[in-house]
């Protein structure tokens, strides 16, 4: 290696090590697949180098999975929240929809994610602003992608190299805390989920990077995506043109958000409603373990139903919800309608700020009761241990 090689790859790794301190508190490992060793290894964070010219850069062919850990509150010890369920969507779903396998077995990635948590230890759950003296929730992402310098075009070779890696650091919140306290408000611009979402795919997400942008810019909270079909006043299902805004904000009908489900629940808070697979919604571990488990525990019926525009409108909703790994179960207060130039044409409230409904409160602090340790899980499947 020339000098001014070798002066290059220490500046990368230098520049690389003060970005993910930044990026990435707490995270001091990371788990990564070896080529040479055809095995899952630990090194240090900063020194998981890839190329820029990579198939899964380029193309968006990668796969990955969001994931928590947090310690328990009554061992003191690690769980993994749904870490059986995630790795068998990976596995089981996105990887054979995508059409490539990862190196390693789906056992040998769940081993080297726990493995990763516990050369960790608690650090990895201290709070990233210094001054609070508390354990949060550490964020763990595996992926799986084509891996770098493996040669351009879009139809991969059978013997394309694919690589594998995990990271975890302190990450507390993904939408702002206050947001479980007085509810948010999401923005309708008339984008709909036109294609089905067969896994955790990277390239579901380049599109949602711009329109959550839109929808920020805006001032909410959070975007919600339409179905691909629309209902009108009279329940008929009908296609229209994408194009066309006014029938969109008139019959639209809910699909989810850009990395979470959306569900509602009912005026009477008796009912959980959550939306068909058809509505090009991802399938969320968290939503099934709610409609699995969790619901039965605190006596709160689940329904699969179309959510409307009209039936938000006619006030059959107290509130609608966003349900996922990294938002947990967040209440949404206010839908703001949008027309093709980004003006707000229509507001409708659901409830007053910091008025959330007591059922949906209620399935709130169960779900963080329960991934924290406070109870029991309504089902084992919910926490898997580190030992430390």
């Amino acid at each position: 290696m020339s000098k001014k090689s070798s002066s290059h790859v220490d500046g990368v790794i230098n520049s690389l090590a003060k970005r993910a301190q930044e990026s990435f508190p707490g995270a001091k490992y990371a788990a990564v697949y070896s080529h040479t060793e055809k095995k899952m290894i630990f090194i240090p964070l900063s020194e998981a180098i890839t190329s820029q010219f990579s198939h899964a850069t380029d193309y968006g062919s990668g796969v990955f999975e969001g994931s928590s850990a947090l310690v328990h509150e009554r061992t003191g010890m690690p769980n993994i929240v749904l870490h059986e369920a995630r790795m068998n969507r990976m596995f089981q779903r996105s990887l054979p929809s995508r059409g490539y396998a990862a190196p390693v077995s789906q056992q040998a990635m769940s081993d080297a994610t726990l493995e990763l948590i516990k050369m960790h230890g608690l650090d990895l759950f201290k709070h990233p602003d210094k001054t609070k003296d508390e354990l949060v929730r550490a964020y763990v992402r595996p992926t799986v992608q084509p891996a770098g310098l493996g040669g351009y075009g879009i139809n991969m070779r059978k013997d394309y190299p694919i690589d594998a890696g995990i990271v975890a650091w302190a990450w507390p919140d993904y939408l702002a805390p206050s947001l479980a306290i007085d509810g948010g408000v999401c923005a309708i611009t008339g984008h709909q989920r036109l294609f089905a979402i067969t896994g955790k795919h990277s390239s579901n997400y380049g599109a949602a990077v711009e329109n959550g942008k839109i929808a920020r810019g805006l001032g909410a909270d959070e975007l919600i995506y339409l179905a691909p079909y629309l209902i009108d006043k009279g329940g008929h299902q009908y296609w229209a043109d994408p194009k066309d805004q006014k029938a969109k904000l008139r019959d639209g009908v809910i699909s989810d958000g850009p990395g979470e489900e959306c569900v509602a629940i009912s005026a009477d808070q008796r009912t959980l409603i959550y939306t068909p697979m058809r509505t090009n919604r991802l399938g969320g571990t968290t939503l099934q373990y709610v409609i699995d488990h969790l619901a039965a525990k605190i006596d709160l019926k689940t329904k699969e139903a179309d959510i409307t525009l009209h039936d938000l409108r006619a006030g059959k909703y107290s509130a609608l919800a966003m349900v996922g790994n990294a938002v947990k179960v967040t209440p949404m207060r206010q839908v703001d309608l949008y027309d093709e130039n980004l003006k707000l044409v229509e507001t409708i409230p659901l409830f007053d700020k910091g008025q959330i409904p007591e059922m949906l409160q209620t399935l709130m602090d169960r779900w963080s009761e329960e991934t924290r340790g406070v109870i029991d899980p309504s089902h084992p499947s919910l926490l898997t241990p580190v030992e430390l």
